[in-house]
């Protein structure tokens, strides 16, 4: 199968050119249409190009085809502007973006000016710290201007319009790059920050029953707490799967980069809680929906844990670790799709769902 995915990989190059662009997810799996109404890199409301450059990393690691590599290097000046030349045209997903990207590359090649470029990113992503009430702001530029760029249907969005004074619990997944900025440069600055963010999300975002909730808001002015917030789960009080996912993830690397056992527990705590929750298998996408509502299953979900727990193997001797990683390997075979006109590689939905002991 491995042979079969980097084939899809190669055929997703093929397809995208040099389009990176901000492609949505598609029930079909054809995502590389429309390109004319595709965001650019540029944008501030993108997150999910490095995306594909990650997956061409690892097929790269696979293969060593170079035409690999220098498709990922043919965006180099892109990524490069987005971080010198527009900064503020930036959000906390700066780690999303460039982990899989310039990191991914640096740790590949040694290129210091991929090194370089990833370091001005948590430079950046570091500027949306909010010293009154410790936490990364999530959304909008951080001088609350909307860019001319963004149309007016976009300008109304809760991306810009309520993103003062707000934290999510996707951050999580974002603030490795500030620990790695630390280990590349020495400046402790760095990490200092990440830790308080994370610390942050421990008090405000993890609930008492070991549950996430997807943000919460602060009084911008004075840091004070307001409360929880929703805007991927269900609603506000409810417990998104993926968001879980991401906190998991990001304790996990919490605790590789600083050995601090309370990252380690957290991750583990909710590890446990999520597979109480899911069953121990693919997790519907929020675990408070309504019966009335459609129980989608989300294997982006399942498949961010399954990569924790890769990473959680290599410091806990967990039974329930081991367990996950052992049945969810072969699991999500089942939603693999190997389809080349599809450029997706995960389902949503296609088998039933089967609970392990």
């Amino acid at each position: 199968m491995k042979e079969q995915i980097i084939a899809k990989i190669r055929n997703n190059i093929e397809q995208m050119g040099h389009d990176l662009l901000e492609y949505p997810a598609q029930e079909n799996g054809i995502y590389f249409t429309e390109k004319e109404k595709r965001l650019p890199l540029r944008h501030i409301f993108c997150w999910t190009q490095s995306f594909f450059t990650g997956m061409a990393y690892w097929a790269y690691v696979e293969t060593k085809d170079s035409q690999i590599l220098n498709w990922m290097y043919s965006f180099e000046q892109e990524y490069y502007d987005k971080v010198f030349a527009t900064p503020l045209e930036t959000m906390h997903d700066l780690g999303v973006l460039y982990i899989p990207y310039a990191v991914a590359l640096y740790q590949l090649t040694g290129d210091e000016k991929m090194k370089k470029i990833g370091v001005k990113a948590a430079d950046e992503l570091a500027k949306r710290f909010e010293p009154r009430g410790g936490y990364i702001r999530a959304w909008g530029r951080m001088d609350d201007q909307i860019p001319d760029y963004v149309d007016r249907e976009l300008s109304k969005d809760h991306f810009f319009r309520e993103s003062r004074g707000l934290m999510i619990i996707d951050c999580l997944m974002n603030i490795p790059l500030l620990f790695w900025a630390q280990k590349v440069t020495g400046n402790r600055f760095y990490g200092r920050i990440a830790e308080v963010h994370a610390d942050t999300s421990m008090k405000y975002l993890i609930r008492e029953d070991d549950t996430v909730c997807h943000a919460y808001r602060f009084d911008e002015e004075t840091g004070e707490p307001l409360g929880e917030e929703n805007y991927c789960g269900y609603g506000k009080g409810s417990y998104w799967a993926r968001g879980t996912a991401w906190a998991i993830y990001g304790y996990a690397c919490c605790y590789q980069y600083t050995e601090k056992k309370k990252y380690l527990e957290t991750s583990l705590r909710l590890l446990k809680r999520f597979l109480k929750e899911s069953g121990k298998d693919i997790p519907i996408w929020d675990f408070r929906l309504p019966q009335k509502e459609p129980h989608n299953l989300d294997t982006s979900a399942a498949a961010i844990v399954l990569s924790a727990c890769n990473l959680l193997e290599k410091y806990t001797d967990c039974k329930e670790v081991k367990d996950y990683i052992e049945f969810m390997y072969g699991k999500l075979m089942d939603y693999v799709d190997l389809d080349l006109e599809k450029n997706g590689l995960l389902r949503e939905q296609n088998v039933k769902r089967t609970e392990w002991e």
